[in-house]
């Protein structure tokens, strides 16, 4: 009990700085991109790029961008990468202790294709974390990136391929996390061993006045682009635990690849109105496909018979079977000190009180109970349902 509680205080600790940092990181990016989109161009002085007037905080700011680099080294030059480290960091100390070091409540699936021990679990994760940028760092290498329409393609094919394999050993809401994690990873190695390795390269021809590829810079502003498109894909895996609907269909992989392609859309229409460039087709496409995804994960609905008749005996027992050991004001299940979102169904009176929730999660999304870790029975969702619909027609 005192280990599941000291749990909760370190996941909230780290969930604050891991928002904290993330904030900071992607904030960083939108703005830099948004700088790089908005710079004047024409009439500059010489070894200058772009400038750009801006007004903020009450007062003016001037900025320049230089093509090479400035004729001294600046006394104080503001580097950003600790925000990129620590919110890689934080997330994944986070990842180790909600879902690894919980593998079988969180990570897992009982109804999985493949069933493997959590140790097993826990190290497909993190192969896919390595594996990830191996293959994507493997693609910028190739010829394939001076083509960015096919190489966006078959970044985009990697997802539902990725999503699907896990598919087979995760829990449904434990893919999303393992795809937002292996993107997130991505994103601070392409900070780790490329931008930041070119930005050095920079600062050091700077100091010996030595000549600057343009290849060299290239480089760093692909990644760093990159990195600006897989931002809403990573916010959103974030927070899709909080949506059960978004990963309780039979196609997850499908869905997920869909959520991605219109998260990276909506990045893509900021940086073309950024940029000065129409992007009314755009948000038609991304208005399309996010129609799609909501038709696709729609629940069926049930045509409640009156004549088939439930008590509340019947529903008492499935949740005494399967919901209590979390649910309840001393929950039993391993991990967990308090039941989780405070949701309590112990009592009859509770049990009624919350009868919506109850019937969202086990019927509706079937996102409960975790990674349906105690087995629950379609005949036994059958039982919440008709009597859920029951209550209604009274």
């Amino acid at each position: 009990m005192l280990e599941a509680y000291l749990l909760d205080w370190l996941n909230l600790f780290l969930r604050f700085v891991h928002i904290i940092t993330g904030i900071a990181w992607i904030g960083a990016s939108f703005y830099f991109n948004w700088l790089e989109n908005k710079i004047y161009r024409v009439g500059q002085r010489d070894g200058i790029a772009g400038s750009l007037w801006a007004i903020h905080g009450g007062g003016y700011y001037y900025l320049e961008k230089y093509q090479k680099y400035p004729e001294s080294q600046p006394i104080k030059l503001h580097w950003f990468k600790w925000e990129a480290y620590s919110t890689w960091i934080s997330g994944f100390l986070l990842l180790i202790t909600i879902y690894y070091l919980n593998a079988e409540t969180y990570l897992l699936y009982s109804d999985a294709t493949i069933v493997v021990t959590p140790a097993h679990g826990v190290l497909l994760s993190v192969l896919g974390l390595v594996s990830g940028w191996l293959i994507y760092d493997g693609l910028c290498r190739s010829s394939l990136v001076r083509y960015p329409f096919y190489f966006l393609l078959v970044i985009l094919a990697l997802v539902p391929i990725f999503a699907y394999l896990y598919e087979l050993v995760f829990s449904p809401k434990a893919v999303f996390i393992q795809l937002g994690a292996m993107i997130g990873t991505i994103m601070v190695a392409n900070v780790f061993f490329v931008i930041m390795p070119v930005q050095r390269k920079l600062v050091q021809a700077c100091d010996e006045k030595t000549p600057v590829s343009s290849e060299l810079g290239l480089k760093g502003y692909q990644r760093s682009r990159h990195n600006n498109y897989f931002t809403l894909p990573v916010l959103l895996t974030m927070i899709s635990g909080h949506y059960p609907h978004l990963y309780s269909t039979d196609y997850n992989y499908l869905v997920i690849t869909v959520v991605f392609i219109v998260s990276v859309l909506v990045r893509h229409i900021f940086n073309l109105r950024g940029e000065g460039k129409p992007f009314g087709r755009t948000i038609i496409i991304a208005v399309v496909f996010l129609i799609a995804i909501i038709v696709a994960v729609m629940p069926k609905q049930n045509v409640y018979n009156p004549d088939i008749k439930v008590g509340f005996e019947q529903v008492r027992e499935v949740l005494d079977k399967h919901c209590v050991s979390c649910h309840s004001a001393n929950p039993t299940q391993a991990g967990f000190a308090k039941p989780p979102l405070g949701f309590m169904v112990h009592t009859d009176k509770l049990a009624k009180q919350g009868k919506k929730l109850i019937y969202q999660n086990t019927v509706m999304s079937r996102s409960m109970p975790l990674g349906n870790l105690t087995k629950m029975t379609d005949e036994e969702r059958g039982v919440i349902r008709i009597w859920y619909e029951s209550t209604l027609s009274n």
